[in-house]
């Protein structure tokens, strides 16, 4: 855990100071000459990490109040930008006022906003695909269930597994370290994937999705953005108020994406 969690604190280290290097070289040579460059630099560094802590936080906020699983990734990479903005514009008009004074004065409010939302849509893309590597746009199940026969009743039997297509540890391309055993189920933990198997759990630094398609073949399935399940650690799908849930052997529950209910009623896990 604590090996990711650095690695992950080294990306964003590292894109913080890429990003700021960055908008300081350009920066300095629009004003024209090394004269710039302190103010530009102080400006650009306060600027630059208070608006990626902001942005990290600001989309994972987007995430858990839009839900991954009802929008599609690319409206809550929008809704992000947008909202984003709102905030990093006052902030960025103030440090501009206070740091830099440029001569010719501040651009009109609306243009600050049009400028950092551009800007945002830039950290948002580099955030998601090559830091956190959350998928923008994965919004149907990835993995393919073997074929199995249930009935649609609200506590529907659990499918049964094929012996030939048991879903291992060691079919997934990035794993927990030090875990084995045969995957029950797997569950995505922010920017983490938790693997559960009938010998322990662990964490990884996976995409969900990528992982399903690790397991393409075995017996079992994406039932939520945020979740995989095996077909031999379900006990049973109770249905309840148009919402259903999986419940695993161990008694976990895990809940069943609307998006996912075709493919599964397909299935005929449910």
């Amino acid at each position: 855990m604590n090996v990711l969690r650095s690695s992950l604190m080294l990306r964003y280290a590292t894109a913080i100071l890429v990003t700021t290097a960055l908008m300081i070289w350009i920066s300095v040579n629009e004003e024209g000459g090394r004269e710039a460059l302190p103010g530009q630099a102080l400006f650009w560094s306060v600027a630059v990490t208070a608006g990626w802590l902001q942005m990290i936080l600001i989309a994972r906020g987007v995430r858990a109040s839009f839900g991954e699983d009802r929008w599609p990734g690319w409206a809550l990479f929008a809704a992000t930008a947008i909202i984003g903005a709102v905030p990093i514009t006052f902030e960025v008009r103030w440090l501009m006022d206070t740091i830099v004074a440029p001569a010719r004065g501040l651009p009109p409010p609306w243009l600050s906003y049009l400028n950092v939302t551009v800007i945002n849509l830039v950290f948002c893309l580099v955030q998601y695909l090559l830091i956190e590597r959350w998928p923008m746009f994965d919004p149907q199940p990835a993995s393919t269930p073997s074929e199995t026969e249930a009935g649609q009743d609200q506590d529907a039997p659990a499918p049964t597994q094929s012996a030939r297509n048991i879903p291992t540890i060691g079919l997934l391309s990035r794993r927990p370290e030090g875990l084995s055993g045969v995957i029950r189920y797997m569950r995505m933990e922010d920017h983490y994937l938790r693997v559960f198997t009938d010998e322990g759990e662990g964490l990884a630094l996976h995409r969900l999705s990528d992982a399903a398609r690790d397991l393409g073949g075995t017996d079992g399935m994406r039932v939520h953005k945020s979740w995989w399940v095996s077909a031999a650690a379900i006990d049973h799908v109770r249905h309840e108020n148009r919402k259903r849930t999986i419940l695993t052997r161990d008694g976990t529950e895990v809940p069943v994406g609307r998006s996912y209910e075709k493919s599964l009623r397909e299935a005929g896990w449910i």
